[in-house]
């Protein structure tokens, strides 16, 4: 149980926290699929943001977690045990070119940090993969999914299970540009990793 784990002066102010609901357009959804167990964990991630910093880089985040929860990582006196969801955190390096940038089973323009709460337990899955956005960052909205890019966890707490290492991702998302959103669920990406402990 993780309760009261993480202390912080920060804040989170009503009108940031109502700012993340209701990014995207489409939809979102993901597939993480064990290559050992044959694990298969789903989720549908109803909250798609992201900024940019300039023509070939973006940060996106996606998140199927409520309002409430997602608060609750910033109070120091929160019970993380009734929270269970998911956060997704793709980081761009690369826009692609057509007729210029190689497109290989083994290339790779964007990072992946999937992170996984259950019932107060966090583990951090970390990946990369090819995704050729539909549109280039800057734009009012970008989409992009991802085949089976490989997840491999690197951080979680004392009590989580992994039933998925090493796994595959499926992830078809649309994403609205929103430059406050953005840091928001990165802070709150940012407090899991803090108490997730690197894996040896």
């Amino acid at each position: 149980m993780l309760c009261g784990l993480l202390a912080t002066s920060m804040a989170c102010s009503l009108t940031a926290c109502n700012a993340l609901r209701g990014g995207g357009g489409s939809g979102g959804s993901s597939t993480v699929t064990s290559d050992t167990t044959g694990t298969v964990y789903e989720t549908n991630l109803r909250t798609r943001v992201y900024r940019y910093h300039d023509d070939n880089t973006a940060d996106i985040y996606l998140t199927d977690l409520s309002d409430q929860m997602l608060t609750a990582f910033f109070q120091s006196n929160a019970d993380w045990s009734q929270i269970s969801g998911t956060i997704v955190h793709i980081h761009l390096f690369l826009d692609p070119k057509p007729g210029k940038t190689p497109i290989e089973p083994t290339a790779a323009n964007a990072s992946i940090r999937y992170a996984i709460i259950s019932n107060g337990q966090i583990g951090i899955y970390d990946g990369a993969g090819f995704m050729l956005p539909g549109q280039k960052p800057g734009k009012g909205s970008i989409d992009g999914a991802f085949k089976a890019a490989p997840l491999r966890l690197s951080r979680a707490t004392e009590g989580f299970s992994d039933p998925l290492t090493p796994a595959r991702l499926d992830l078809s998302f649309d994403a609205k540009l929103d430059e406050q959103a953005a840091p928001e669920l990165q802070a709150r990406l940012d407090a899991m990793a803090t108490v997730a402990k690197p894996l040896d």
